[in-house]
């Protein structure tokens, strides 16, 4: 069974940090990705997939999307693949990419209470950054860290880790939001705290099945779990 809460409050948790995921957790960009992704399969004369299944392929990054829509192939398909679509994914990145409803309320929320946060993605820092720009967010965040600053990626806790160090959290006052196994088993590997988030691109039972110490169906709800402010 999920448990709810870390020492502190009844119901709350002690959290002095937080490290998010990007995609599923911050941002709704299945759409954008899955635009690029059909448009880089056209370019190479393959027929383009409906939205929805390339948007459940988001969050490994674009090396693993679109080895999941390619599909069994050469990998010089792939690597003709791969720099199309990212050139026409960093151009068309907000397009139709929005915050998840609530969002916006829980940055101001954390950074009310004086929580520094940092998000550990996937996704290019360049394009991460822009997206944060163009959605209004990038300010509340002291640290962002993409697959070029590391080794290896979540499950892998050294994103986080780099986070950690780049803002002085603790690990264990520090909590980890994602919305994929990974992220869960990241944010344990690191010795945080972990919140599944159901709402993004991970269902519901990947995310209980990974155990995190909160699962969440509302972005909103995060502020629930956090030790009151003042």
């Amino acid at each position: 069974m999920v448990a709810e809460c870390k020492p502190g409050s009844p119901g709350r948790l002690a959290v002095a940090s937080i490290i998010f995921d990007l995609d599923g957790v911050l941002i709704d960009s299945g759409g954008d990705i899955a635009n690029a992704a059909n448009y880089t399969l056209e370019a190479l004369g393959m027929s383009p997939l409906p939205k929805a299944l390339v948007a459940s392929y988001v969050g490994g990054g674009a090396e693993s999307i679109l080895r999941l829509c390619l599909g069994p192939g050469s990998p010089e398909l792939f690597e003709r693949a791969l720099p199309i679509f990212k050139e026409r994914y960093a151009e068309r990145c907000l397009v139709e990419t929005t915050l998840y409803p609530g969002v916006r309320e829980v940055l101001a929320g954390c950074q009310a209470r004086g929580i520094p946060m940092g998000i550990a993605t996937n996704k290019i820092e360049r394009v991460t950054l822009r997206i944060l720009e163009g959605t209004g967010i990038a300010g509340y965040f002291a640290a962002v860290v993409g697959p070029e600053r590391v080794a290896h990626r979540k499950p892998d806790p050294e994103a986080l880790q780099i986070i950690m160090t780049e803002i002085g959290a603790a690990p264990a006052t520090t909590l980890m939001v994602g919305d994929s196994p990974n992220d869960i088993l990241a944010g344990r590997n690191a010795g945080c705290q972990t919140c599944g988030v159901t709402y993004g691109v991970g269902t519901a039972r990947e995310i209980g099945a990974a155990r995190p110490d909160v699962i969440i169906d509302e972005a909103v709800r995060l502020l629930d779990h956090l030790e009151p402010h003042g």
